[in-house]
């Protein structure tokens, strides 16, 4: 009896410590397998991600209003391979999934909201212009561009046109107004994938 207590003893902690390094190991290939399924940002990606300063939802852009002083110029002088040139850098949205997500300015008679989102590699999975594209000048009309992201991550864009008959200075005609509102909806999905609608039309006036 004397001589098996102290065998005992030794085959317990020999299987203690041989459960310890099985899950010690286990540890390991899961953090390994974690790693694996999120990749870093590289540095000229994240580079460019540092040009969008981070904001919040809902966001809300009128297209024919909105202010770019200040905001960073993708151009010709200032190229960047994730991004078209000619647009302004808005923001970086936080997510609903594993990717990453900005908001540019596409330059039109008024400038144009576009959402592109990547993996974390930089790769882009999608990219939209989340507008219309109706509004311009003319005589006897009147255009908003509008669009939101809202916190649940539905879009919605719309074009409200407002058109009247013209006088022979190009001047509108009171009572022939006529108010139109064409729309798009959609959403982000957690894969990173934006969806629109077909354009839709509501009759105002």
């Amino acid at each position: 009896m004397r001589i098996l207590i102290p065998i005992l003893t030794l085959l317990l902690i020999s299987c203690s410590q041989t459960d310890k390094r099985k899950k010690n190991k286990e540890s390991e290939n899961t953090k390994t397998e974690l790693t694996a399924e999120l990749p870093q940002v590289n540095d000229q990606f994240q580079s460019f991600l540092d040009k969008f300063p981070k904001i919040e939802l809902p966001v809300m852009i009128k297209g024919c209003e909105v202010e770019y002083e200040g905001l960073t110029e993708f151009n010709e002088e200032n190229p960047s391979p994730y991004v078209q040139d000619y647009s302004y850098a808005v923001g970086q949205i936080k997510t609903n999934g594993n990717y990453v997500s900005v908001i540019t300015l596409g330059v039109a008679d008024c400038l144009l909201p576009v959402l592109t989102t990547y993996k974390l590699t930089g790769e882009k999975i999608d990219s939209e212009t989340i507008a219309i594209g109706y509004c311009g000048s003319g005589p006897c009309f009147e255009c908003e561009e509008f669009m939101t992201l809202r916190e649940d991550f539905t879009i919605y864009t719309a074009d409200t046109l407002k058109t009247s008959e013209c006088d022979d200075d190009y001047n509108p005609i009171p009572g022939t107004e006529s108010v139109e509102v064409i729309y798009k909806e959609g959403r982000l999905t957690v894969k990173g994938v934006i969806e629109l609608s077909d354009e839709m039309k509501k009759k105002i006036k």
